[in-house]
């Protein structure tokens, strides 16, 4: 399959424009690195997938009015670099991208919106009723998600907590 020359629409993700950095989406604990998501559609193409986008805006607190005050911030939603000007410049007939979570079992548990929150805010705002959406497999969302790292890293235990080493007879090797 192809893009379009344009690199935008058709069921195929456009490539990241060259130079352009490298994108991820974190929900703690875990990234998801977007810019691989889209190698995986490019090299294993799928239909895109209508999306409700009245459903996926609410969830992702995009529906709310903007003087609701940091209380009604959702637990989901587009981080603090989200522009809603910038969303109003983008095409909401461009596939978003969806990851498939899964349970500590392995079966789905549900799709996550890793890529597209601009274009789902405007497709919110300009009152459509859909978005097309590429959903990665479970598989495919295992290979683009890592662990979020939450700080510097910690040590075994805290300093000057250390036990001491037991000597073989179970006593304390220093006394």
């Amino acid at each position: 399959m192809t893009t379009p020359d344009d690199g935008r629409g058709g069921s195929v993700p456009p490539r990241p424009p060259a130079g352009k950095p490298q994108q991820w989406f974190v929900l703690r604990p875990w990234v998801f690195d977007v810019t691989l998501a889209g190698a995986l559609l490019r090299a294993a193409p799928r239909p895109p997938v209508p999306v409700p986008v009245e459903a996926w805006a609410r969830a992702y607190g995009l529906d709310r009015d903007p003087d609701t005050g940091r209380h009604a911030i959702s637990l989901i939603g587009p981080g603090p670099d989200f522009n809603p000007d910038y969303a109003m410049t983008t095409d909401p007939d461009e596939p978003v991208i969806l990851a498939t979570l899964t349970h500590a079992s392995g079966e789905p548990a549900g799709p996550l919106l890793i890529d597209g929150c601009h274009r789902l805010y405007k497709a919110a705002v300009t009152g459509r009723a859909e978005i097309p959406a590429f959903v990665l497999t479970a598989a495919e969302t295992l290979l683009i998600r890592s662990d979020a790292v939450l700080g510097p890293p910690r040590p075994a235990r805290p300093p000057g907590t250390e036990q001491p080493p037991h000597h073989r007879d179970g006593g304390d090797p220093r006394c």
